[in-house]
């Protein structure tokens, strides 16, 4: 719905991610982990197709990642009606200043005459048809289908201020917005790990489609999850099918979901995930990218054994890593500057399949229990022909 930017402040930075919004807080912070966003970000609209007017619109203030989330689901919400969104779009071309106004505006649409013409002869058809011009009500029934709806329309039009939206006429003059938002948001964003829809299981198979089902995101307490079994009539979540699965984490996939059974170690994985720092969320992706594993007991273990990893959160590109290995590995007092320019990518890989690791989208991770700037010895065989060949005659 709203396409953002957020941006690294910084001299010389050109660090961004691009997220769409309505989005889970944690898909918000998988998009920076991939684009390396760490430090202080300025948030901006950077698209919105449905409602072109925000594109790149700049507020007074810098509005929250919270507040432009919560206006991106309530857009959501209103460009179901087509004369809720042609109304709000209409607003938008009323000055306005802050977050709030925008979130505001998007409330009492229902109240604003909209009508489907593409011009000014068109809605001067409709205001004749509805007698809708007092000057013309005692105007005669000749002369009155002799008047000029354009010129109608457009003496309407210039006393009610309306406006022309993607072939429907608007008018706002008399609306009023409500206060849903002055210093607490209505709703606040969404930061769940998993999010599935549950249902109760049918008497026949044939009635899967007619089942009730429930929203049920992860982490949760027992007593929530079990309360979402009893509204759909089962005593326990994992009696229930699983109709849909999204997660926030990429790497795990309703692939790896077998049965509703899962629910409690996918819940065990979201607890742990949610009280991890940013860093070692991205290492658990990161790893969860490289290693082989093919159930979500693997991903557990993972998961719990974060620590025999070896990370670089900061690494971009094969490149990046093969600078950052030849700066670890020379002298202290070695001129840095001279490693500018350097494509250090064949290096990086023939480093990284010598020690073990990989470089990923959130950084370079090491195999469990290597360590990704260490030093490689030569082989024996060649350190001691190397000795022959520089030694005593």
């Amino acid at each position: 719905m709203i396409e953002i930017a957020i941006d690294e402040l910084g001299i010389g930075n050109d660090k961004t991610a691009y997220v769409m919004l309505p989005a889970n807080k944690n898909t918000v912070i998988d998009a920076m982990d991939r684009a390396k966003v760490f430090g202080e970000t300025f948030v901006r609209i950077e698209n919105c197709d449905d409602f072109p007017e925000l594109s790149g619109f700049e507020f007074s203030e810098e509005p929250t990642l919270d507040e432009l989330n919560f206006l991106a689901k309530r857009l959501e919400e209103i460009s179901n009606d087509t004369s809720e969104k042609c109304a709000y779009r209409a607003l938008l071309r009323k000055p306005m200043d802050t977050i709030n106004e925008a979130i505001n505006r998007t409330y009492n649409l229902q109240t604003i005459p909209v009508y489907p013409c593409n011009d000014f002869a068109e809605y001067g058809e409709i205001v004749l048809e509805n007698e809708m011009l007092e000057e013309l009500d005692n105007v005669p029934d000749e002369v009155y289908d002799l008047l000029d709806p354009d010129k109608v329309g457009r003496a309407m039009a210039d006393r009610e201020g309306g406006v022309f939206v993607d072939g429907y006429y608007v008018v706002t003059s008399g609306y009023e917005p409500v206060l849903a938002y002055d210093d607490v948001l209505p709703e606040p964003q969404e930061d769940w790990v998993f999010r599935l829809e549950v249902a109760e299981i049918p008497e026949r198979p044939e009635d899967i489609s007619k089942v009730k089902t429930e929203i049920l995101t992860l982490p949760a307490d027992e007593k929530y999850m079990q309360k979402i079994a009893k509204q759909l009539g089962e005593k326990y979540i994992g009696d229930c099918n699983i109709m849909q699965f999204e997660s926030a984490i990429p790497q795990i996939n309703d692939s790896a979901v077998e049965s509703a059974d899962d629910v409690y170690l996918l819940n065990e994985i979201a607890r742990k995930y949610s009280g991890l720092s940013r860093e070692d969320a991205a290492k658990f992706k990161a790893v969860l990218q490289t290693e082989s594993w093919n159930s979500l007991d693997d991903a557990k273990g993972i998961l719990n054994s974060l620590g025999g990893y070896d990370f670089d959160i900061s690494v971009t590109d094969a490149s990046d890593f093969g600078k950052k290995y030849l700066s670890a590995m020379l002298p202290p007092d070695f001129d840095r500057s001279l490693l500018e320019g350097v494509n250090a990518a064949e290096l990086a890989r023939n480093v990284l399949h010598a020690n073990g690791g990989a470089i990923t989208l959130y950084g370079a991770v090491s195999d469990y229990g290597g360590q990704l700037y260490s030093m490689i010895e030569a082989p024996q065989q060649e350190q001691e022909n190397k000795f022959e060949m520089g030694g005593i005659s």
